[in-house]
């Protein structure tokens, strides 16, 4: 397994679309808080602290972080598919669950690497334009860590949702395509049936599209604990089995 995960980290660092994704985000997250400083300064408005654009732009965080998956799942795990190195992977002797396996953990550390580049380049950036500022109360001394923390463990559930897809469609158009309609659009679909169907509305409560937008709250109170940790961890787990059930009566041609 070591070797296996070994080789698809070697891939993941020659990938050229993880790459580009990450130069994207950084110029991005450079650019909106330069952006907001000027136009703050011109319109002689208070200026944004790092604390400030951290607590507002954690949650916005959770569609980068959708982006990237879909992304990252068509031109890292797709591709293979297109040019054949699927086929030899598949081929080389190994069982199918430790290809997927391997494979998945490598393309959840890009996701969480990607996860981390908008709130704290654009944190760090705007404390050196404005200074740090304040933290909210309640649960301030936690707050950077701990949503930082949450978002590595939803980035990794959001990738093996994308995993799962990528196995399942193998092309990296349709894959992209439909995991960016899926993420992009499953809360209002699921909250329109929610307004019908009241356990709907309670599952959505319950799900990484729900939570994953709470991670920046100021204070997560103890009885809120196992619905953030667990059901994340769930998905993994659930899209992982799911996954490697597909990988394995997949026909890679």
């Amino acid at each position: 397994m070591y070797n296996l995960i070994k080789g698809e980290l070697f891939k993941l660092r020659k990938n050229g679309a993880f790459w580009t994704l990450l130069c994207t985000l950084t110029i991005l997250s450079l650019a909106y808080p330069l952006l907001y400083y000027f136009d703050s300064r011109a319109s002689g408005t208070p200026q944004m602290t790092g604390a400030e654009f951290f607590v507002n732009f954690i949650a916005s965080n959770s569609h980068v972080l959708k982006f990237s998956v879909a992304m990252l799942a068509g031109f890292f795990i797709c591709t293979e598919y297109s040019s054949g190195v699927m086929k030899t992977i598949a081929s080389s002797g190994n069982a199918r669950w430790r290809l997927f396996t391997a494979k998945l953990i490598v393309f959840a550390a890009g996701a969480m690497a990607a996860s981390l580049v908008f709130p704290v380049v654009g944190m760090t950036e705007t404390t050196l334009l404005a200074g740090f500022g304040q933290l909210p109360e309640g649960g301030a001394a936690l707050l950077i860590p701990r949503a930082l923390g949450l978002t590595l463990l939803y980035s990794a559930a959001f990738a093996a949702m994308g995993a799962l897809f990528a196995v399942i469609f193998t092309d990296s158009d349709k894959t992209i395509i439909f995991l960016l309609a899926f993420f992009m659009l499953t809360d209002t679909l699921w909250v329109a049936v929610g307004r019908k169907i009241p356990f709907f509305a309670e599952l959505h409560d319950y799900s990484i599209f729900k939570l994953s937008i709470e991670i920046g709250k100021p204070g997560i109170d103890s009885g809120e604990w196992p619905a953030f940790l667990l059901v994340p961890l769930g998905t993994i787990a659930l899209s992982a089995i799911l996954g490697i059930l597909a990988f394995r009566r997949k026909e890679i041609k």
